[in-house]
């Protein structure tokens, strides 16, 4: 379903950006099955609205096997939520739906649930289509061009008829969402791998054999925006809780975004404090 495919990649850049800025709880930073289902069970001790608990229903009770959700909850085995997890670290790119469902009641994803978004997904669709039909009516017909000008109160009519200027040419209130859904859906649809290279990632083809790193599936996000901070004297206050940072046998390295450490992946990057820069950034120059 190509609105779901649009819901699905939204959720999962929600998630990203909420990564990214460090705003997620400890449990989705580091989502081991067992941390997923952990923060699971707290949403549903804090208390679900009825759509929410709907879909944890549907994921953690699914053949109605209890009749207690947070008992359901509780006995999940952990391979389930193996699924979850290779959503949020790319390994599978097209989950399940109720995977996709369930990650945007545990990040507060909005809007949700899905119908809720679809609805406000195809009310944005009608006004643009609208918009776009009423100007190509009038670049069609000559005769009304000639004699009453068609004068729309949206932006410049574009050079070029084709699907993508259609969604552009809508009013200003429009232009921001259509321009934010075909940004989301036009960066996670990229196909391709990437690597480590010790300072950053670097885009390759799939078909590319490496051997002195780890192939692993595109993400465009950290391709673009994760690098690791080599030259750390440059850190100042200001850059508190703005880096992140491991500390891993005793050796602390820098990076400019939250997320894993890009060769041990099992450990979680942490918001870097003014006590850790000071203390691990190499000498800062006096003035």
């Amino acid at each position: 379903m190509f609105e779901f495919d649009i819901f699905r990649e939204e959720v999962l850049t929600d998630y990203t950006k909420k990564r990214n800025e460090g705003t997620l709880p400890t449990s989705l930073e580091n989502p081991s099955p067992a941390n997923l289902r952990n923060y699971a069970l707290y949403l549903y001790c804090k208390g679900l609205n009825k759509e929410d608990r709907i879909v944890f229903e549907e994921y953690f009770n699914s053949n109605v096997k209890v009749d207690d959700l947070e008992k359901a909850i509780k006995t999940t085995e952990l391979g389930k939520l193996k699924s979850v997890q290779n959503f949020l670290n790319g390994t599978t790119r097209n989950p399940d739906e109720i995977i996709a469902k369930l990650l945007a009641v545990l990040i507060d994803f909005k809007p949700r649930p899905f119908v809720e978004w679809r609805k406000s997904f195809q009310q944005h669709q009608q006004v643009e289509f609208k918009t776009s039909d009423r100007i190509e009516y009038a670049q069609k017909d000559n005769n009304i061009v000639q004699s009453q000008p068609f004068k729309p109160t949206v932006i410049a009519k574009p050079k070029k008829k084709n699907g993508l200027n259609k969604i552009l040419v809508i009013s200003a209130a429009s232009l921001s969402f259509a321009t934010l859904c075909y940004m989301t859906v036009s960066q996670l649809k990229t196909d391709g791998c990437m690597y480590w290279d010790g300072t950053k990632y670097i885009e390759i083809d799939c078909k590319e054999e490496i051997r002195h790193a780890e192939k692993l599936v595109l993400n465009p996000i950290d391709l673009e925006h994760f690098r690791k901070i080599t030259q750390t004297d440059t850190l100042q206050e200001k850059h508190v809780n703005k880096v992140w940072y491991s500390k891993i046998n005793n050796e602390v390295e820098f990076f400019t975004s939250a997320g894993r450490h890009p060769i041990n992946k099992e450990r979680t990057l942490k918001p870097a404090t003014w006590y850790m820069i000071k203390k691990y950034r190499t000498s800062y120059p006096t003035k």
